[in-house]
């Protein structure tokens, strides 16, 4: 009864890995057409609005779903603090938000460009500098969907059949 037990827990305990390395494959897509969202907000905010940084990230943590919305949240928070420029409450917010998100490295740069560009220019080209970024996104989104049919299913396989292989070999 015990080796059953212990044969059942490594099934499922490597069943649940796969399904958890198969979870960052299916949220990638999702948080990049988020990030996307959130550009196209931004877009219209700066040119029809022009909304100050600041309750721009207010109003975009309340519009946007998680964890983009995070992001957002946790910007504002540096912003409204007073004691930190744009650009760089922009990085260390990327940082503290990039911890917790399926999005990889490439998609990291694309918006840690973008805030450098964020305030310093005027709104035509500020606009020119949000497509650009959409741009990308659009790219890396795809290219995300593309990995997502590959290898979505194949991680959670693995990890059922690993378990399985393990359970093989010990016993």
């Amino acid at each position: 009864m015990i080796r059953l037990s212990g044969a059942l827990l490594i099934v499922f305990t490597t069943a649940y890995a796969g399904f958890f390395l198969a979870a960052a494959y299916r949220n990638r897509p999702k948080e990049i057409r988020q990030w996307r969202s959130a550009l196209q907000l931004m877009e219209t905010e700066i040119l029809y609005g022009q909304l100050p940084v600041t309750d721009l990230a207010a109003q975009l943590s309340r519009q946007l779903p998680m964890p983009a919305a995070r992001f957002f949240k946790d910007l504002y928070k540096r912003l409204s603090a007073g004691q930190l420029p744009l650009r760089t409450a922009w990085i260390q917010a990327s940082e503290a938000f990039w911890q917790d998100t399926a999005m990889r490295q490439s998609e990291k740069q694309i918006i840690l460009q973008f805030g450098e560009t964020l305030g310093q220019e005027d709104t035509l080209n500020q606009q020119k500098h949000i497509r650009l970024a959409m741009a990308h996104l659009k790219r890396e989104e795809e290219e995300a969907a593309a990995s997502q049919k590959a290898n979505e299913r194949m991680m959670r396989s693995l990890g059922l059949l690993t378990g399985i292989l393990i359970v093989l070999v010990l016993y």
